[in-house]
């Protein structure tokens, strides 16, 4: 039978097509999604395999998709503040993290830590938290440097001998301060040896101290930054874990990122300068420590009529106490196996005698230093004291002796001051010549006498010590401490 037509065009697809085109929709929209993730994924693998910053501009809404993000910085309060201020204005966004950096107080978990100073110091303080750097100090960078300088009160020298050095605190400030201050690195070495021990505290109530120039002051007491002197300030990422997350971890090395400065590393050797200065320390204490011991010893003991006058609050002469306090410390120091020998002094009393000074023991002497002790037993008073030539004689003396021995000896010259036309010019000269490097002098001025300055200072140059006793306890602590005792 014949198929009529109905009069209508026929469009519609066979079934089994539309199937196959719906498959092959399907199969490019897998495709599309695939390729989108990918792309994705590789974007955020090269922000973080790389040191480039992945801080972002914030929506052009204004919002933050992932929400806000707060920064922990630590370390240096004085570095810490400053940086976190200036990375605040920015309105920094991270992987659509609005971030807030914040200070937070020693022992908090920190993302990133700034500290002052050398490297070395900042792995040093780095290693008093619970942080693990995100990398070697070699790749930690910069983030700019604070001005060091002078803290002093108003009218206080600047001199690099009136400063005090927080060198236990604060060995790199110290260091870098004394080398602006002077002239060279052994002057500077020498001046930071004599503050090995100080404290910024104890540093702080001096006249005029090292400081950095963001260092909180007391009252009356200015800054004044020194030429050239400055200190770095190291910034370093850490792992995250102890607190801090993976997103604070990232942003605290976008911190870095946006903190760092070219700067060059300004704190200088002062790795160096300070082992110089502790060296220094070491050679001091070692000569203090070998002339605080018993030694072979010349006494030369001043019996002017100075030594008449009485010592204050007591009712005995300084002739007296001196000389009992003396036979003492002889027969002490002899005990030891040390030679003691003997000489006085004052203007000539006898008819024929031009020379101010008297061997009363010489050395050698083997009497354990009884015989020394006898004799001072025995001295009278008189005349004016000729201290200078006194003291020219027993450098030769000293001098002479240890030649002869390879010992050490040590002149504890006592005198009530100087009466003589011998001239400052011609004693020095003469006094010079007579010592050698093996005699030192313990000077103990009694009384209220004028103190001759040209012998102490002589005495202080050449490695020995000058000091004035006026009562009965400095009287004996001062003798007593010139042996050795």
């Amino acid at each position: 039978m014949a198929r009529h037509s109905s009069g209508q065009n026929n469009y519609r697809l066979s079934t089994p097509l539309i199937i196959a085109l719906g498959v092959i929709v399907a199969i490019l929209a897998v495709i599309a999604w695939w390729v989108f993730s990918n792309s994705s994924d590789d974007s955020d693998d090269q922000a973080v395999g790389t040191t480039e910053s992945i801080t972002t501009a914030a929506s052009t809404d204004g919002e933050c998709i992932e929400g806000e993000l707060t920064l922990p910085i630590g370390g240096d309060p004085m570095a810490v503040q400053a940086a976190v201020d200036d990375y605040n204005a920015t309105d920094p966004v991270t992987r659509d993290y609005c971030v807030t950096a914040e200070a937070v107080a020693d022992g908090e978990p920190a993302a990133t830590y700034l500290f002052v100073g050398t490297r070395d110091d900042a792995a040093a303080a780095l290693a008093q938290t619970d942080a693990v750097a995100a990398s070697a100090p070699d790749a930690w960078q910069q983030a700019g440097a604070i001005a060091a300088g002078i803290a002093s009160a108003d009218g206080a020298s600047p001199d690099l001998d009136a400063v005090s050095f927080p060198v236990a605190s604060a060995p790199s400030l110290s260091a870098t301060v004394a080398r602006a201050l002077a002239d060279d690195d052994e002057a500077a070495a020498a001046a930071l040896a004599e503050d090995l021990e100080t404290t910024t505290a104890e540093a702080s109530g001096a006249q005029a101290f090292a400081a950095l120039e963001s260092t909180e002051l007391p009252d009356g007491y200015t800054f004044d930054a020194a030429d050239g002197a400055e200190l770095p300030v190291w910034a370093i990422a850490v792992n995250a874990g102890g607190g801090i997350t993976e997103d604070q971890a990232r942003a605290g090395a976008d911190f870095i990122t946006a903190t760092s400065s070219d700067a060059g590393e300004t704190s200088g050797d002062v790795t160096g300068l300070l082992e110089r200065a502790r060296a220094i320390s070491e050679e001091n204490n070692a000569v203090v420590a070998e002339q605080s011991q018993p030694s072979d010893t010349l006494i030369v003991l001043d019996t002017s009529n100075n030594m008449d006058r009485v010592v204050d609050g007591t009712q005995e002469s300084y002739h007296t106490m001196t000389s009992r306090i003396l036979a003492d410390l002889a027969r002490d120091t002899g005990g030891q196996g040390n030679q003691v020998a003997l000489n006085n002094y004052s203007s000539p009393l006898n008819p024929g005698v031009t020379r101010g000074w008297r061997p009363n023991v010489s050395f050698p002497d083997g009497s354990n230093g009884n015989n020394a002790a006898n004799a001072i037993a025995r001295f009278g008073t008189g005349g004016v004291p000729l201290t200078r030539a006194a003291a020219v004689a027993a450098a030769s003396i000293a001098s002479e002796h240890a030649d002869n021995t390879g010992r050490e000896v040590r002149v504890v010259l006592v005198t009530s001051g100087s009466a003589s036309n011998y001239t400052d010019e011609a004693f020095l000269s003469d006094i010079r010549a007579a010592g050698g490097d093996r005699v030192s002098f313990r000077l103990i001025h009694v009384g209220s006498e004028p103190v001759d300055q040209v012998l102490t200072d002589y005495v202080t140059s050449t490695g020995g010590t000058a000091v004035t006793a006026t009562t009965p306890q400095q009287v004996d602590a001062s003798l007593r401490s010139a042996f050795g005792f």
